[in-house]
């Protein structure tokens, strides 16, 4: 077996909780993950050193391939190191704009995006006094300060008051208050050095191109760029062991959010599609979207399956719980949740399963709500209305659209925790989709790792990335007014011969055609699948390890329906 040296990378995502290695070598002209290894994360107490997890992370991969890495704790000459880490906490951020719907909105998604967790967003309209806003600052201690303001030769006098509300909170930074707080400036171009001036003391402040030029216009990405070199130049170095694993790359360590966020855009651009991608953490749960081409990513805070179970019950009500749980009881389910948040266990009765698998429905509920928010077309702008949109009350602003949603993408303990069949109906039941969407999830947690390699080889990291992804199956849900029981979708299978099915309103059922890319000719009745009212669709989909799973149910979904049914459907024939 041939393999080029040069062609040879080891990818390193450190987790809050578990650090993974990958090792990527050419062999034959094809690139090809050859080993992998996780190890505890090692930067809390008592190792106080993130190299020692990373070290441990790729003796596992020597050990599965026998393949050197480190040699005498060096990496080895004609391997390519490449970083992302969420450890300690991730990358906090506060921002600030002028207008909190316009440019510190835009603020936030270029932090969002960059892989931040956001602690605060301050506005000249916020409604807040100066002395608040002083006071309010100078009480965080974030990573970075994003500062934006004023289109390009617009505001002048607004952006100049918030760069000295910034100077008069002197704000310190998270980690070690001897070291300036970085704070990028993207807002007026025209008042670059006026900014620097005033923030000339305290503060490592840098300039980049304005993140709302124009009023209907984004650029966010100079913004996300200068989040990533103040991340590795005065954050991610003193945090323990960075400084040793930045001698061992030549590339930047960015924060793990944001390389699933290059993964998940890339991916969607390399195949054309709209698509969702939701991280169910323990403390947090991540929203990723793309939408024609536009990335967006939203963090809900304390919201997860770990420590942040309390705050989904208290979000979200126990009823909410209850509706996926039919026959629990209110007190044993409370019961459960605390032990949940309190022991952490690592192995799950089936009650708490079932139980976790209910929490994750609300927690991507909740998500998607907040994302939708920071998915919006962009405030302030004027926008090209339609004969029919005149006769809409109200435009809708954002871009989530299940629809036209392609593909939906689970990552997160939860699923690695539940049956495939259960992981489908979580990311149905909680996002709801609409028309034919495929289902898919990242079971190994490569989607960080595999983005580091996006920058150095895209196309691999792309095949690598679709190659690790378990797809589950189709979702087929047509959308209309009819009654419970009326017809609703007849499907025709092409598979050497004609199968056909008819499908009633409030079903829930799978069609068995496992690891198949079947042809089917779909006819709604009284409902759309994304073409319009009683459109017939023909389309090839992707039976993935369940099937083709039809979901006639109402939206909004109110609860859990009966389990999956199986359509009488083998190897191509009715049965």
């Amino acid at each position: 077996m041939s393999v080029d040296e040069k062609g040879s990378y080891v990818l390193v995502d450190i987790g809050s909780q578990v650090t993974r290695g990958l090792l990527v070598e050419k062999e034959n002209g094809e690139y090809k993950i050859v080993g992998e290894g996780s190890a505890m994360t090692t930067v809390e107490q008592p190792q106080l050193d993130a190299s020692i997890g990373v070290k441990n992370a790729l003796d596992m991969v020597k050990e599965k391939t026998g393949k050197v890495i480190l040699d005498d704790g060096r990496p080895v000459p004609g391997r390519t190191f490449m970083f992302s880490s969420d450890a300690s906490g991730g990358l906090h951020m506060v921002v600030t704009g002028v207008i909190g719907m316009i440019s510190a909105e835009s603020a936030q998604r270029a932090a969002l995006g960059a892989g931040a967790l956001l602690i605060d967003q301050f506005s000249k309209d916020d409604g807040r006094p100066v002395h608040t806003k002083v006071a309010s600052m100078r009480s965080m201690k974030p990573d970075i300060l994003l500062m934006a303001g004023g289109t390009d030769g617009g505001a002048v006098a607004q952006v100049i008051e918030m760069a000295e509300i910034i100077n008069e909170a002197d704000v310190q930074p998270r980690f070690g208050s001897e070291y300036p707080l970085p704070v990028i400036f993207a807002g007026n171009v025209e008042l670059q050095d006026r900014v620097q001036e005033v923030l000339s003391e305290g503060y490592a402040t840098k300039v980049v191109d304005n993140v709302r030029p124009v009023i209907d216009r984004e650029n966010l990405g100079p913004a996300r760029e200068g989040i990533y070199d103040a991340y590795m130049e005065h954050v991610i170095v003193h945090s323990p062991g960075y400084l040793k694993l930045a001698e061992w790359t030549g590339s930047r360590i960015i924060p793990s959010q944001a390389s699933v966020g290059k993964m998940l855009y890339s991916y969607a651009q390399d195949r054309g599609i709209n698509m969702i991608g939701v991280d169910v953490g323990g403390d947090t749960t991540d929203v990723y979207s793309v939408y024609d081409s536009v990335f967006n990513r939203s963090l809900n805070a304390d919201i997860g399956l770990s420590y942040g179970l309390s705050n989904i019950l208290k979000t979200t009500g126990v009823e909410n719980i209850l509706r996926w749980l039919p026959g629990s009881d209110d007190k044993q389910v409370r019961n459960i949740i605390g032990n949940l948040m309190i022991n952490h266990p690592e192995q799950y009765t089936s009650e708490q399963v079932r139980i976790q698998s209910a929490l994750a429905r609300e927690a991507i509920s909740l998500g998607l709500e907040k994302h939708k928010d920071i998915a919006s077309r962009l405030k302030g702008s004027i926008l090209d209305r339609t004969l029919s949109d005149m006769f809409e009350q109200e435009i809708v602003q954002t871009r989530i659209n299940m629809m036209r949603t392609d593909l939906i993408l689970g990552k997160g303990e939860v699923f690695k925790h539940q049956s495939d069949e259960e992981s489908a109906l979580i990311l149905i039941d909680s996002l709801k989709p609409e028309g034919i969407t495929e289902l898919a999830l990242d079971k190994s947690s490569l989607t960080a790792p595999l983005g580091n390699l996006l920058d150095h080889e895209k196309e691999a990291s792309l095949s690598l990335f679709n190659e690790s992804i378990s797809f589950l199956g189709t979702c087929i849900a047509p959308i209309g007014n009819a009654k419970p029981g009326e017809n609703v979708l007849k499907i025709t299978l092409e598979t050497g011969g004609k199968e056909e099915y008819v499908i009633k309103q409030g079903e829930l059922n799978i069609l068995p055609i496992r690891g198949k890319e079947v042809e089917v000719n779909l006819l709604p009745s009284r409902s759309d699948l994304g073409r319009g009212r009683n459109k017939a669709i023909t389309r090839t989909v992707l039976g993935g390890c369940l099937g083709l799973i039809i979901d006639t149910r109402d939206r909004p979904i109110s609860g859990r329906g009966k389990p999956l049914g199986l359509l009488p459907y083998e190897n191509g024939r009715s049965s």
